[in-house]
């Protein structure tokens, strides 16, 4: 009897990663036993990587979802709801951290709807109040530290498999080369079954996919040690209709101490080191949203009041960026973007030397919003298989 013919997850990001995980908890695992093996250019302990986002990403539960934009509402809710759960079992030992999320608006007075179902809601007075703003609204919500989340997804995916399932560091240059000698080295000589390709920024250029409409937007962060803020803060300047349009300043909190404090959005940037210019912006207006992140005594230095009395600055010398004290790094990242939105969908089989098709799922282009739908995206990705099948 022949054995069970492999399955393959091209990209090793968060995407990749929890498309793995439910495959590999999917019947299409568990009945038939075919292999799974994970395919990536990078892998999430490497050395940070522009073009590898998943690390560099904030991080955070703050969808993006449209009021009629049923799809990614489900995909967000869901992941949601799955990240939730394992905060409440084991607690930021997951990466994950439950905290009070705030929105500022300026220029509208709404909000997404999808908020609304967020535990905590309620729309705040924002009258004589900084920072100065339209519209606020609150509720609780989920940041993430990315490079634990992933590592205890690996190990996820290790418990699942029993071991079985494994990861290869090797650069496909397009789909037709599963049957590359090198590659049948560690697949067997049978054909996969399927191909998930969850390349992100790799659709572009990969062959048998080379998708043009997959773009990169460049995200320029900088990452603070302030222990003492523990929620998180966004101000979104223009209309709100659902996407990522609009200027987005952020404050997004980690378990482990360090903020994430962003950001930009420069669209078809391929430039992968940190601007000197945009950090001093970044910081700027982060200040303006959440003060606190300054430490107490530089906050005095400056002359406001500490418990009742204005403290003298005129011999002070603060440093150059009012947070250079809590800097850890700048980073920059380029999210996998791409015109249409994700591409979550079954493409044309793959037949490779007149032998059996193999099944071919696409499940890219999240943008900004990878983090915040991967469960998601990740459950249907596994179900048009499931179907195929």
């Amino acid at each position: 009897m022949a054995s069970p013919r492999p399955i393959v997850v091209l990209g090793a990001g968060i995407i990749g990663l929890t498309t793995a995980v439910k495959l590999l908890e999917s019947p299409v695992y568990k009945l038939h036993g075919h292999p799974v093996h994970i395919i990536a250019d990078h892998l999430p302990n490497d050395p940070l990587d522009a073009k590898y986002a998943s690390t560099i990403a904030g991080a955070h539960h703050l969808s993006f979802a449209g009021d009629d934009d049923t799809r990614q509402s489900q995909w967000d809710r869901e992941t949601f709801r799955v990240m939730h759960d394992e905060w409440s079992k084991e607690g930021e030992a997951t990466g994950l951290m439950l905290l009070k999320q705030t929105e500022f608006y300026v220029g509208t007075s709404k909000h997404l709807k999808i908020y609304e179902e967020h535990p905590d809601f309620e729309i705040r007075d924002v009258k004589g109040k900084q920072p100065t703003a339209d519209y606020s609204v609150s509720f609780t919500s989920i940041t993430m530290t990315p490079l634990t989340y992933l590592n205890r997804l690996l190990k996820r995916i290790d418990t699942l498999s029993d071991g079985a399932c494994q990861i290869h560091r090797f650069h496909l240059q397009s789909l037709d080369e599963v049957s590359h000698p090198a590659v049948t080295a560690f697949l067997g000589t049978a054909p996969p079954l399927a191909v998930f390709v969850c390349t992100g920024l790799g659709a572009l250029t990969l062959g048998g996919v080379e998708d043009k409409t997959v773009f990169p937007t460049r995200g320029q962060v900088v990452k603070v040690r302030a222990p003492w803020i523990r929620s998180g803060f966004t101000r979104q300047v223009g209309d709100l209709n659902g996407g990522e349009d609009g200027e987005r300043t952020y404050v997004i909190p980690r378990p482990d101490g360090e903020v994430i404090l962003g950001g930009t959005r420069e669209i078809g940037d391929w430039y992968p080191y940190p601007r000197p210019d945009t950090s001093g912006d970044i910081i700027r207006r982060v200040l303006e949203i959440c003060p606190d992140l300054q430490p107490a005594h530089r906050r005095a230095k400056r002359g406001e009041t500490v418990r009742g009395q204005s403290v003298d600055d005129s011999n002070s010398s603060p440093p150059s960026s009012p947070l250079e004290d809590l800097i850890v790094t700048h980073l920059v990242g380029f999210r996998p973007s791409r015109e249409q939105g994700v591409r979550l969908e079954v493409g044309p089989d793959l037949i490779l030397n007149g032998q059996r098709n193999i099944h071919v799922v696409y499940n890219y282009g999240h943008g900004g919003a990878g983090w915040q739908s991967c469960w998601g995206t990740a459950s249907d990705a596994v179900k048009i298989l499931e179907t195929l099948l």
